[in-house]
């Protein structure tokens, strides 16, 4: 019997833990901050999933358009909070809901987890439609040059990966 508790507690404290974990990967991201720095863009400009935007050399007028961009998306910060605040909400249910005694109701599970899903979807969709306004202000060539900086950069990520991972081939040697 106490073999029993003690591996049920261990499940619930992994499955709580993942939760945990799932529900910081779920942060809608923060909003970009409300300056410009050395003729460039800071925060999600350069850094938070816009490194494309690094090392180029934009116009006024772009600058102008990017400043545009981030700030309608400083105006819907609170759309983003109530989202984060919904999924956490949603991800406390699932906990309550494991945690209850007696059997686990799945289809309380799966109607939570497709309302989680919903919101990424959601949010992510709302990324993408601001990385697509992003890519349609630069030209030809200022998107050759991110492609360019990317394509080392995951070359370089695929090199790290290769340094760091021993070769299977020499496992059993």
């Amino acid at each position: 019997m106490f073999r029993k508790t003690i591996l049920a507690a261990t499940v619930l404290a992994t499955l709580a833990g993942g939760t945990a974990t799932a529900m910081a990967q779920d942060m809608p991201p923060p909003p970009p901050p409300g300056g410009e720095m050395h003729g460039g863009f800071h925060g999600r400009g350069v850094h938070g999933g816009m490194m494309f935007l690094a090392g180029l050399k934009l116009t006024p007028a772009q600058h102008k358009q990017l400043r545009a961009i981030f700030e309608g998306v400083r105006k819907d910060h609170k759309a983003y909070r109530a989202d984060g605040q919904q999924r956490r909400a949603l991800h406390q249910q699932i906990e309550d809901t494991l945690m209850a005694p007696g059997p686990v109701d799945r289809a309380k599970l799966t109607a939570l987890t497709q309302q989680i899903d919903a919101l990424r979807q959601k949010g992510e969709a709302e990324r993408l439609d601001i990385a697509v306004k992003i890519h349609d202000i630069l030209t030809p060539a200022q998107l050759a040059q991110a492609k360019a900086r990317q394509d080392r950069i995951r070359a370089l990520q695929e090199q790290m990966h290769q340094a760091m991972m021993p070769d299977q081939d020499d496992s059993g040697k």
